[in-house]
């Protein structure tokens, strides 16, 4: 475990020289990967060929992509776009020589566990099968619209009946949407981790203040973290991931970035 990365999200990059300004960041401040983020929300292009010229003769691997927020378990018309696009996703991590994919768990059935498992099941192993053949690893996320994986024991029935299910995890992600402490779902799934993302959160008074700072800057205990992944052998990626009203801004992610990584790399043997 001794490389950074962060999220670049690919709906504000209109050409490769968008893509290449943030390599050469990541470059300048000792940043080994860049992570792409797709959204499915915005009919998104898998272009190969702009990824690969924007990151052309400089020391950056992409380390991941994620296709987010597209159902993976839709039938008729809306399930056989997200097939075609799961298809063009792929080969384009592929072709950019990325060895992380990871999509949506989706939903087949609102409040239906068995149904939703077995039909994932089914889905999630083409996938894994699909990309294995291209040398690459697939997981998926937890939580957020449209995924059925939103509370512990969903979570822990998907991993029972799905040996090969991998997952990515985010902290935040897990307080978010499964309602549920990082910690324990950490220490008891953190074996099934090949992608991992980093940010922070506080919460203060009775008002309902949240705020997502800087990792490090916020109430989560990152020591305690890292130490858990450690403990499960992860070997994968951290990625900082810019969030929330402030630091999703353009203008502001640089220093979420630089501040970020100044905290999580002590952790780390680089």
């Amino acid at each position: 475990m001794n490389k950074i990365g962060f999220i670049v999200d690919m709906g504000e990059i209109t050409q490769a020289s968008d893509l290449r300004a943030w390599a050469e960041f990541a470059v300048e401040n000792g940043i080994d990967g860049l992570e792409l983020l797709y959204d499915s929300r915005k009919n998104p292009v898998f272009d190969a060929d702009l990824i690969r010229e924007g990151v052309a003769g400089l020391p950056v691997e992409i380390c991941a992509c994620g296709y987010w927020w597209a159902n993976t378990l839709a039938e008729g018309e809306e399930g056989e776009k997200v097939a075609r696009n799961m298809e063009s996703f792929l080969s384009m991590v592929h072709a950019v020589n990325c060895k992380i994919a990871f999509f949506n768990a989706g939903e087949f059935e609102s409040g239906n566990t068995l149904v939703n498992v077995a039909h994932l099941k089914q889905k999630y192993l083409y996938y894994h099968n699909r990309a294995r053949e291209m040398g690459i690893t697939v997981s998926c996320y937890i939580g957020h619209g449209g995924n059925f994986i939103n509370r512990r024991h969903i979570l822990s029935r998907v991993l029972e009946e799905i040996p090969e299910f991998n997952l990515k995890l985010d902290p935040v992600g897990i307080m978010r949407n499964l309602k549920d402490d990082p910690y324990e779902i950490i220490k008891l799934y953190g074996d099934r981790c090949v992608h991992f993302h980093v940010k922070d959160i506080t919460r203060y008074g009775c008002d309902g203040f949240e705020i997502e700072p800087p990792v490090g800057l916020g109430d989560l205990r990152w020591n305690m973290m890292m130490g858990l992944l450690y403990h499960h052998r992860y070997n994968g990626y951290i990625v900082i991931e810019p969030h929330g009203p402030l630091f999703g801004k353009t203008e502001n992610k640089k220093t979420h970035i630089l501040l970020s990584k100044k905290h999580i790399e002590q952790f780390m043997v680089r």
